[in-house]
């Protein structure tokens, strides 16, 4: 393009500085989402014509300078001219070419799949020569680097050139230098993500996206060094503490037993063993002790600062974090290792890590809305343009429809004179014409009737039943039934189909992307039997395994019917918007692809054939086994395990890994879930707009209307019969009374009169009847009217006396109820009740004193409880009205089922049941939390919604548990059987070896004997982490009474992954998005800014910030000499260049700590950090003494510091020196350590950027700290069951009684975290569900009694179920997404305060500029100050000076700022420092941007009262009016100084005068 522009002589103009702004402003406001996601625009004619104004048309003559250009050769051979170059830029620029190279470079990922080294080298150098000649023709055309556009001044190039020169390393021998030459030649890989574009894009985003999370990995890398060095001092050489055979060493060897692998101390070895370390009697390491799997083959240690780095590391992604606590808490005091740990995944995992997602999630937020103000109203006056362009084109096209029509008509008319056709052609003519139209009108009306889709419909159901109705020990005569109903409806999607294309046409069926899926699926039916009938096998009744499962492909089938079916909104609504996220992420779905397969190529170029062990189930040795290997690394799925096994034959596996796990599940994941999470809820939003719901209350009252119509049809008729029996007796009685006229008078007659008139006397008795019914129904309603007006009475008018007292009654009660005091009561008797549940447990004895006393504490909070609902109910009333207690809180509600159930206890036995009722009481705190905190207020509020969103997406992922795991059901049903109890000396095939030999031929407990197990294992393996396991169970799987054996089927790990990404990736985000979108719509509500705009919103985000500023005081220096020498020592700037430079040696020195090191080193480094201790207790003692009496307001980190001094001071000479008491002094030294590194903080401050970085941290730790608050509460909860459930639970393999139990109440907490951490929490469940079988002994114990008799032996429950899944939807999958949406609202407040129009570091200017005029922080200022510090602040903000300090705008200003003007005692008039900044802030932003209306009418926000307001008297008079009382003062001032008979002349007295009267702004020259 650019050289056809050249050619034309058209060129660029210069761009203004105008143009540069607005550029400027349009890149900031960019979004990743574009980069991502959005589609490539070039830039063609098109666009040269819409933006004419940025060319120019220049002369066609040649400057010299372009001569010369003209002339530059490459290779200084190759000038421009030269028709070699020529033609090889030609052919490089061919389209041809491009796929001939994208081709080649997909040839290039063959070598790296296949294991045959010869032929791989063979096509590996093939392919490095062709791309030798690309690079060379490249050089030809372009130049190699002196030109801009030459060839190695592009990365992708320099790639290339590097791959091409290794890899002619292939040839070289293998050994570790050699191959990690070769390895280098991997860049190929790079070349296939270079020649397709769209894929280059999206690399180049995600590569660019690594820029941006410094201001995240830095802290986090920080935080990671400060716990690696805490836990290197608290842990150090305790993997050497074991279980020894002997009590001492014998012959310098102390060997630890092999069969107890675990360390020791605080958990005590088996009998005839003894706990110790060969640390302690001065012998070597045995380097093999710990080189087994549940030692993590002696990597998990801290015995040295990379170690501890390392195992700090798993942490962040919670990998096999719960695995690591339980090893070192067996041999370091039990609750400091869990709270290390705990503090260490709390900060890592749940808050830094979901920072991360934070950052990516923030390029698609909207962080300055002012400043993006004037962007926005540009685009929606092109958005204006742009409709009105379209409206007009609409009307143009609608006026020639017309005239085309019109002229039509007037050409039909003239044929229809000129001729006429014959008869014979003109019927042929219309028959077929007539005919096809009718067919095809008929197969439309078909398709898109009502009962042909209903039908459809039901015969999808029908199929999906057929399907899914199966198990194992189903009937033969009921499978066949269901294949013959399958069958069927086979036959019907064939016709189905048919009627469809036919009536709609190919073209009007393809269209929709579900029917094209429909037709894959129906075409796969057609397929099948087509083969059946091939191949003679039975088409309706086939047991064959295979020809089931492609039958089963029918259930998809379901989807098209939720897709469409407007009855289940919801579920309808979660399915369009899953399915157009997914299409939208198409393009970075593809690049995962190729990241994946390119990790899964670089692992297997390094640790092909480096482990050779059996059974393994992650390895390199193929491109299939690499490729599942790279994707579980995506998963975070058992990654360390892999990791750790190779690193024990070479170190190159940690690099690898760890490389793999930053790229990829750190950073690609998380990317990838943020953009999921954005456009998950645009295409909800969207599909809601477009979609709407069946109104079922408009359905309900249409067929109340067509009742009504129809009794109304028959009233009609009625009263028609009655009208038309009146007048036939009319006219009877005319005829009658005309025959009386002329005598003729017979009773035959009359009788035969009588006879025919028998209907109308039936009518007259309905016309009665009716007639009494209706009076009936008129008294009725007489009654009902006089007895409620008689109520009303009664309530109103009973007597004015007794109306007054109740109301007096009612009202003094109210003011009880809402008084502090029985709020503060109230809480202590939640409280109360609180302890006496946690004490509750099933191993308290009944007839002890403790559980007396707790039955008397039942009762009388019982009895509170109860007075405290009549109380409320007097106060309020129960039901009736929106302030009535029921009503008026859901927690009242829960307060009122409680306590009855506890009302309803209090007279039974205990039951499990009651226990839980009453530890839902817990769940009162997060009331008062919400009372006492807006960031729980808004969590709790939407978590009430959080769970109504829940239940409904709950029912969709359901469904597709149930549709995907039907394939499994089909496929494995009854083979998850293994043999039991027995070992592995005996070679065993099928369940009657297993038998024969003594064993127990046992079903698994996860299966997939019929759909409900399927799916709960595949819930399972999307919501934990280890499902390895699962896995290899199931690929193990060889038939119905045959063993496993392991990896029968590999091909099972495909089904697997492709699940975790369906339900981990897509199912688990869309819970965190509903979730997100909840909290963030919760917060807007509860804030009360619904009804604002973004502007609004974001002034009242400003105003709140500096609502939370203080006037900050302006401290003096000391005047003795001793007190400077002592502020030096504190505050100069040398000596805190010296303290910073102390405070990095202490940290080095910690860190330089090791196991086994020598003894003169440990020393050197015990002086180092005894000095640094001195040193900074002089330091602390210095900053107290320079800043006191004002220390906390002066430095609030003081207080830290003196603490960690007093900790320090105690740790060196005296705990140290205790030998005796190792638990105590391992604690209080990493307590000690953790003071001492807390000290970074202050070269943190020294920098800027590094603080800002920091202060994203502190941001969330609010929000993060209430959610901890309501996680408590839950896992109390949970707790408190689980001790009742699982209590006597017989000690099995996970829960084996030390680690995983619920036998203590803190246990089970941590039993709770660890689930919820989704670390293999599936084996809990597993254990918890074991009942009594062959293979497991155990009992079923109910109550104390039978627990004092037969002990730990209890047998497990299948209410597990129930309690592990509700507790994993409840907590994992709201709460824990509730903690992921906090912070995430918490970073974009601060995102938004960040680039908000005011920021808070201009605001931290606004403070310093305060402060020169208001030194002692009174919040008050004079005029003449104020004035002078408009100015400041206007230059702060960006404005320009002139704008407000103009003589001739100065009334405006003053009125346009509307100060309220307040008296000090002294009488002086001034202004307050909040009135001040918020009214400059206001006016410096309108000015700034043009923006108005910051203030909304209906809402001010929250009303701050400032304690200095107090020590001000507020005038009636305003800031507009200030230049009316200064004139004012002036002519005062005249008239007093006359008076005084001072003259104006007389300078001197003029000076006097003036400097009186500014006596007291002693920094106004300043």
């Amino acid at each position: 393009m650019s050289s056809t522009l050249n050619k034309l002589g058209i060129e660029y103009k210069e761009i203004t500085q105008a143009q540069v702004e607005e550029a400027t402003q349009s890149i900031k406001s960019m979004r990743l989402e574009q980069v991502l996601i959005g589609e490539c625009e070039n830039f063609g004619w098109q666009n040269l014509i819409n933006r004419h104004d940025l060319i120019t048309i220049k002369s066609l003559d040649k400057s010299t300078k372009e001569q010369k250009k003209a002339q530059n050769q490459t290779l200084f051979i190759f000038s421009n001219k030269n028709p070699i170059r020529k033609g090889i830029t030609k052919l490089i620029k061919n389209q041809n070419y491009t796929y001939f190279i994208t081709l080649i470079a997909a040839l290039c990922l063959i070598p790296y799949c296949i294991n045959e080294k010869r032929l791989a080298i063979s096509i590996e150098v093939v392919c490095n020569i062709i791309f030798g000649f690309d690079i060379l023709l490249f050089i030809i055309a372009y130049g190699v680097i002196l030109d801009k556009k030459s060839y190695l001044r592009d990365c992708w190039n320099i790639a290339n050139v590097l791959a091409f020169i290794f890899t002619w390393f292939i040839f070289l021998e293998d050994n570790k230098v050699n191959d990690v030459i070769k390895t280098i030649r991997l860049l190929r890989l790079f070349r296939l993500i270079q020649e397709i574009p769209l894929l280059r894009i999206q690399f180049t985003a995600y590569v660019s996206s690594f820029l941006k999370l410094k201001q995240v990995l830095i802290p986090i890398f920080l935080v990671m060094i400060y716990f690696a060095i805490i836990g290197l001092h608290l842990f150090i050489g305790l993997t050497e503490r074991r279980c020894r055979i002997t009590p001492e060493p014998v012959d310098g060897v102390w060997l630890a037993d092999d069969e107890v692998l675990k360390l020791c101390g605080i958990w005590q070895c088996p009998e005839e063993l003894y706990c110790g370390s060969p640390v302690d009697y001065g012998l070597p390491k045995n380097a093999t002790e710990n080189d087994v799997a549940e030692f993590s083959w002696d990597f998990i240690k801290f015995d040295n600062f990379f170690h501890s780095l390392l195992v700090v590391f798993t942490f962040l992604n919670v990998t096999g974090w719960s695995g690591t606590t339980f090893m070192f808490w067996k041999a370091m005091t039990t609750y400091v290792t869990a709270t290390y740990f705990l503090v260490l995944i709390v900060l890592l995992a749940f808050i830094l890590s979901n920072l991360l997602l934070a950052l990516f999630y923030e390029s698609f937020m909207e962080k300055s809305s002012i400043k993006n103000s004037s962007s926005k109203a540009k685009k929606q006056e092109q958005e204006i343009e742009e409709d009105l362009k379209k409206k007009n084109q609409e009307q143009l096209m609608n006026r020639l429809a017309l005239m085309s029509k019109q002229k039509g008509h007037l050409v039909s008319h003239n044929q229809s004179f000129n001729g006429q056709l014959n008869f014979e052609q003109q019927f042929q003519f219309d028959q077929t014409t007539l005919q096809q139209p009718q067919q095809i009108r008929f197969f439309d009306s078909l398709s898109n009737s009502k009962n042909f889709n209903f039908i459809n419909n039901l015969c999808i159901i029908l199929s999906g039943l057929a399907i899914i109705i199966d198990y194992k020990d189903i009937s033969k005569k009921a499978l066949e039934q269901l294949q013959i109903v399958d069958f069927f409806c086979i036959i019907y999607s064939f016709v189905e189909m048919a009627i469809l294309i036919t009536g709609r046409g190919l073209k009007g069926y393809f269209s929709k992307d579900i029917n094209k899926f429909d037709f894959f699926i129906i075409s796969s039916q057609w397929i099948l039997v087509f083969v059946l009938v091939v191949v003679d096998e039975p088409l309706i009744i086939n047991h064959n395994v295979y020809v089931t499962f492609f039958k089963s492909l029918k259930i998809l089938r379901i989807f098209r019917f939720v897709y469409n079916a407007k009855i289940f909104y919801t579920i309808t609504l979660l399915m369009r918007s899953l399915v157009f996220t997914l299409t939208r992420l198409k393009n970075i779905l593809a690049l995962w692809a190729c990241l994946v397969i390119l990790i899964a190529i670089v692992g297997k170029s390094l640790l092909q054939n480096k482990l050779r062990e059996e059974n393994m189930t992650i390895y390199y040795d193929d491109f299939g086994s690499a490729l599942m290997a790279a994707v579980n690394i995506f998963y975070n799925e058992e990654w360390h395990v892999t990791m750790y096994k190779y690193a024990r034959h070479t170190y190159v596996s940690f690099f690898y890994s760890i490389l793999s796990v930053i790229l990829g599940q750190i950073f690609f994941i998380r990317l990838l879930m943020a953009i999921f999470l954005n456009e998950f809820v645009q295409q909800l939003q969207k599909v809601e707009n477009e979609l709407k719901p069946i109104d079922f209350k408009q359905f309900i009252q249409q067929i109340v209307q067509c009742l009504n119509f129809k009794d109304k049809q028959k009233q009609k008729r009625i009263t028609n019969y009655q009208s038309q029996k009146s007048d036939e007796k009319n006219q009877l009685a005319e005829q009658i009374n005309k025959k009386e006229k002329k005598g003729l008078r017979k009773e035959n007659k009359t009788n035969s009169i009588i006879n025919q008139n028998i209907p109308q006397q039936e009518l007259e008795e309905l016309q009665n009847w009716l007639q009494v019914d209706q009076q009936k129904q008129e008294q009725q309603e007489i009654k009902s009217n006089l007895s409620n007006n008689n109520n009303q009475n009664e309530k109103e008018n009973p007597s004015n006396l007794n109306s007054s007292n109740s109301n007096n009654n009612s009202s003094k009660i109210r003011s009880i109820v809402d008084s502090f005091i029985f709020q503060l009561f109230s809480l202590l008797v939640v409280l109360a009740s609180t302890i006496r549940i946690g004490l509750t447990t099933p191993f308290l004895d009944p007839n002890s004193t403790t559980s007396q006393i707790l039955k008397i504490v039942n009762i009388i909070t019982t009895i509170l409880f109860i007075i405290q609902i009549i109380l409320n109910v007097i106060a309020r009333g129960f039901i009736q009205g929106e302030d009535s207690y029921i009503q008026r809180s859901p927690y009242n509600v829960l307060n009122v089922l409680v306590t009855l159930v506890e009302v309803i206890s209090l007279f039974l036995p205990y039951h499990t049941v009651f226990h839980f009722f009453s530890s839902l009481r817990i769940i009162e705190f997060i009331r008062i939390g919400a009372f006492l905190s807006q960031s729980i207020n808004y969590i709790s509020q939407a978590l009430v919604k959080a769970f109504q969103t829940m239940l409904q997406l709950s029912i969709f992922c359901f469904i597709i548990l149930l549709i995907y795991g039907t394939f499994a059901t089909k496929l494995l049903k009854g083979q998850m059987y293994y043999c039991s109890s027995l070992q592995d000396e005996f070679e065993i095939n099928d369940k009657w070896d297993c038998m024969d030999y003594g064993g127990s031929w046992v079903n698994r407990i996860l299966g997939y004997d019929n759909i409900f197990d399927s799916a709960l294992t595949l819930f399972i393996t999307a919501t934990t982490e280890a499902w390895l396991e699962l896995l290899v169970n199931t690929w193990s799987a060889r038939g119905v009474d045959l063993t496993p054996v392991n990896n029968h089927n590999r091909w099972w790990a495909v089904y697997y992954q492709v699940f975790f990404f369906i339900g981990n990736i897509c199912m688990l985000n869309m819970f965190i998005s509903l979730v997100v979108e909840t909290y963030q719509q919760t917060k807007i509500k509860a804030q009360g800014m619904s009804e604002l705009n973004s502007n609004q919103r974001e002034w009242l985000s400003i105003k709140e910030s500096i609502n939370h500023l203080k006037p900050r005081r302006l401290y003096e220096k000391p005047k003795t000499k001793l007190g400077l020498f002592i502020f030096s020592i504190a505050e100069s700037r040398v000596t805190k260049y010296f303290w910073h430079a102390l405070i990095f040696l202490n940290t080095f020195t910690l860190a330089l700590y090791y196991n086994r090191q020598d003894k003169q080193f440990s020393n050197a480094l015990d002086y180092i950090n005894l000095i640094c201790t001195l040193a900074f207790t002089v330091e602390v003692l210095s900053r107290v003494i320079a800043k006191f009496p004002n220390i906390y307001d002066r430095d609030p980190f003081i207080i830290v510091d003196v603490i960690g001094i007093i900790i320090n001071l105690v740790n060196q000479f005296s705990i140290s020196q205790m030998d005796d008491e190792f638990y105590l002094r391992r604690g209080i030294e990493a307590l000690s350590v953790a003071f001492q590194l807390l000290r970074n903080y202050y070269i943190i401050k020294r920098f800027p950027e590094l603080e800002k970085l920091f202060h994203t941290i502190f941001s969330v730790v609010p929000s993060a700290l209430s959610m901890l608050f309501i996680m408590f509460i839950f896992l109390f909860i949970f707790a408190c069951l689980g001790m009742d459930l699982f209590g006597y639970l017989r000690p099995q393999s996970k829960m084996e009684g030390f680690d995983l139990h619920f036998k203590k109440f803190t246990t089970a907490m941590f039993s709770l975290i660890r689930v919820a951490s989704s670390e293999e929490w599936w084996a809990l469940l597993i254990d918890s569900v074991h009942v009594r079988t062959p293979d497991f002994a155990c009992i079923y114990i109910n109550g104390y009694e039978e627990f004092q008799e037969y002990g730990y032996n209890g047998c497990g429950t299948y209410w597990a179920y129930v309690f592990y899944v509700s507790f994993h939807l409840i907590f994992s999958l709201v709460i824990l997404n509730l903690f992921i949406a906090s912070i995430l609202g918490a970073y974009e407040e601060h995102a938004k305060q960040e680039q908000s129009a005011i920021s808070k570091y201009q605001l931290h200017d606004v403070l310093n500029y305060w402060a020169q005029y208001d030194p002692n922080g009174t919040g008050f200022l004079n005029y003449k100050q104020f004035w002078k510090l408009s100015s400041e602040i206007a230059i702060c903000f960006g404005v320009p000076v002139k704008e407000l300090l103009d003589p001739a705008n100065k009334k405006n200003f003053l009125r346009a700022l509307n100060i309220p003007l307040y008296e000090d005692g002294e009488g002086l008039i001034g202004y307050l420092f909040h009135d001040v900044i918020v009214s400059l802030t206001r006016l410096s932003v309108e000015l700034k941007y043009g923006v108005r209306d910051l203030e909304s009418e209906t809402f001010k926000g929250k009303e701050y009262v400032h304690h200095y307001y107090k020590k001000f008297k507020k005038s009636p008079y305003y800031s507009g009016q200030m230049s009316t009382m200064i004139y004012l003062q002036g002519k005062a001032r005249m008239l007093i100084n006359k008076r005084k008979g001072i003259k104006f002349l007389d300078l001197g007295a003029l000076k006097q005068e003036l400097q009186n009267q500014n006596e007291g702004d002693k920094f106004d020259k300043s």
